[in-house]
């Protein structure tokens, strides 16, 4: 297990990089993860790929944050400790690559099995926490019929927001006042915390993070 001072090399390091874009590796595919923008305010998005980094050998919940959730209640990640999670940092006023996200984890979570599902859950975080406030998490969760028993959605401050991103090998940028690049990943944490896989790419089939769920979920 690494030390806390490692955890906090990583994120001084991710403050120095975490705006920048990283090779281009992916889980399944060797695609470009750039997004082609239909209109001229988001061309900075079609100009720039986010990629992700690698993640840390290191449970997050070995992080000492502090989270809101939905209805605004205080929780920590360790909270999530004893189930497989799937988890994705996003921002609720994407018109982008976000939608595609959740709607992928949408997918995934009906390509489960009812037994592996019983020990799965997933998770939202928040990567624009000003914005995406609790009630408006609420809002965004009725609006996508995320139900609570299957779905958290988390807003931290923003130093405990890059610390996971740091954790996890997430990458964003805010490249306007209301807008962001960011990695389009979806990460698959073990019931203690762990990276057990990652799906780097909007191009990358499901088959894979299925089966990395379906792994974990046995253990």
């Amino acid at each position: 297990m690494k030390s806390h001072t490692m955890i906090s090399m990583l994120f001084a390091i991710y403050l120095v990089i975490g705006g920048c874009s990283g090779d281009n590796s992916g889980a399944e595919s060797g695609q470009s993860d750039q997004v082609e923008m239909p209109d001229q305010d988001h061309t900075a998005h079609g100009k720039m790929n986010m990629d992700s980094g690698e993640p840390a050998d290191e449970s997050i919940y070995h992080v000492n944050s502090s989270w809101k959730n939905r209805h605004g209640q205080q929780v920590q990640l360790d909270d999530l400790r004893g189930r497989v999670q799937v988890m994705a940092m996003v921002y609720t006023h994407c018109e982008h690559a976000c939608p595609r996200i959740l709607a992928d984890m949408q997918r995934i979570r009906d390509a489960l099995s009812a037994e592996v599902l019983n020990e799965t859950r997933f998770v939202i975080v928040s990567i624009d926490p000003e914005r995406d406030t609790p009630r408006r998490l609420t809002q965004f969760a009725n609006e996508n019929n995320l139900a609570e028993d299957q779905w958290t959605l988390l807003n931290g401050n923003q130093g405990d927001v890059l610390e996971l991103a740091a954790l996890l090998g997430v990458r964003y940028k805010r490249i306007s006042d209301t807008d962001f690049t960011h990695s389009n990943m979806i990460s698959v944490l073990t019931k203690e915390g762990e990276v057990a896989y990652q799906r780097k790419k909007l191009a990358d089939q499901h088959t894979g993070i299925v089966r990395a769920i379906e792994q974990s979920a046995s253990k």
